[in-house]
C-alpha cells in the first residue's frame, strides 16, 4: 500500500509518533512535512488564528500540490488545519482514500479561525480518527465517518526511568504539569489559597491574571521527551487537568503520568472512570477542595501513593487497549 502522510515531521509531536509507527508497518510511504514545506511559519500561523486561512488557501493548496509526486493508495492526514475543500477534492480524485487523525477539536471555538479550512471540508475524509469520545457527537451531527481510539501514550518515552518499586528519591510532593488555560489558573489558584505546595511546569502560565502569585510556584516552561518523563517521575503526585476550553474530559497526560509510574491525581469524568478503579489506580477529584483534601490524605500515606502508581503503571502499560501502534494498525487494516 502507498501512502502519503501530511503533517508534522516534528520528533516532540505525536504526529511524528504516528508517522513512524505507519512507515514501521507500511514500508511504502512519504510524507510532506508540514513545518518544513511552509515558509514564514510564524505568520502563517498568524493567519490561521487571528485572521483567516482562505487568506492564504491558494499558497497551501499549491505548496501541497507541488509536493505531490504520485497517485497514492492511502494519504494520511494530521495537519488537517492547512486543508480546504479544493485540496481535499483533489486528494480525492487522485487518491483512493483520505484519513484524518484528529488530535485536536475543530468543532469547539477555541481556536478562534484556526480551523475555518477544515470545517468547510470535512465530510470529504473517508474515515475521521478522534481520540476523545467528546467529539462523538460533533461527529454525529454532521455524519461523519469516525472511528474512536484511547488518548495515547509513547512506551519509548513515557517510561519510569528505573523500577517503580523500587524505594524513590522524590525531588517534589505535587506536580501540575501542562499548558495554562483560564480555568486552569483558577484551579491551580484556588489549591494554592487553600495551602497546598506544589510547583508548576508549562506555558503560558504568565498570561494568568493572578501571576503575581502563582509566579512563585513556577518552575519551568514546558518541556519534552525524557526530561518530561523523569519530571513526572521524581514527583510523588502529579495533577493533570483536562482542557475544557476545548471540550475534554480526559488528556494524553491521564496515560502518560501513570506509564511513567507516578500517581495521577485528576478530574472525576466518565473517561477516566472507564479506564481506572479510583482509589487504587488514580485518584478522581471533583472540584479543588476535593482535590486538596485527597491530595493531603496521599502525602500522609506514601505506601498508598506507591500502591496506586503502581496499580496505575500496570493498567497502562500491560494493556493492549492502550497500545497505539496495535490500535492503529489494526483500525489502518480493517479500513482497507
Amino acid at each position: 500500500m502507498k501512502i502519503l502522510f501530511i503533517g508534522s515531521l516534528n520528533k516532540i509531536t505525536y504526529s511524528y509518533f504516528s508517522y513512524k509507527i505507519l512507515k514501521k508497518n507500511y514500508k511504502n510511504i512519504e510524507a510532506i512535512d508540514t513545518d518544513k514545506v511552509f515558509f514564514f511559519n510564524r505568520i502563517l500561523s498568524i493567519v490561521l488564528f487571528h485572521l483567516n486561512p482562505k487568506l492564504v488557501e491558494f499558497y497551501l493548496n499549491y505548496t501541497i500540490k507541488k509536493n505531490i509526486k504520485k497517485n497514492y493508495d492511502l494519504v494520511f492526514v494530521v495537519a488537517g488545519e492547512f486543508l480546504g475543500k479544493n485540496i481535499l477534492s483533489f486528494l480525492k480524485k487522485n487518491n483512493k482514500k483520505l484519513i484524518f487523525l484528529c488530535l485536536d477539536n475543530p468543532f469547539f471555538n477555541r481556536d478562534k479561525k484556526k480551523w475555518i479550512l477544515t470545517l468547510g471540508a470535512i465530510n470529504i475524509y473517508d474515515l475521521i480518527i478522534f481520540q476523545q469520545k467528546t467529539r462523538i457527537k460533533y461527529a454525529k451531527k454532521l455524519k461523519l465517518k469516525y472511528a474512536l481510539l484511547p488518548p495515547l501514550y509513547n512506551k519509548n518515552i513515557h517510561k519510569p526511568k528505573n523500577n517503580i518499586k523500587n524505594k524513590r528519591l522524590f525531588k517534589r510532593n505535587v506536580l501540575v504539569v501542562g499548558t495554562w488555560f483560564l480555568d486552569r489558573g483558577k484551579f491551580i489558584k484556588k489549591l494554592i489559597d487553600l495551602g497546598m505546595d506544589l510547583e508548576i511546569y508549562g506555558n503560558r502560565w504568565d498570561k494568568d491574571p493572578n501571576y503575581s502569585i502563582l509566579k512563585n510556584f513556577i518552575k519551568g516552561k514546558s518541556v519534552n521527551g525524557a526530561s518530561y518523563s523523569n519530571l513526572i517521575f521524581n514527583s510523588k503526585i502529579v495533577i493533570s487537568l483536562p482542557n475544557t476550553h476545548n471540550d475534554d474530559d480526559i488528556t494524553n497526560k491521564s496515560l502518560e503520568i501513570p506509564a511513567v509510574g507516578s500517581l495521577l491525581l485528576t478530574k472525576d469524568t466518565s473517561s477516566h472512570r472507564e479506564i481506572f478503579v479510583p482509589n487504587k489506580e488514580a485518584v478522581l477529584f471533583k472540584d479543588a477542595n476535593d482535590c486538596y483534601k485527597k491530595c493531603n490524605k496521599l502525602l500522609y500515606n506514601e505506601d498508598l501513593i506507591k500502591s496506586i502508581s503502581i496499580a496505575g503503571h500496570k493498567k497502562i502499560v500491560l494493556n493492549s487497549k492502550f497500545d497505539y501502534e496495535k490500535n492503529l494498525i489494526k483500525l489502518m487494516d480493517n479500513f482497507n
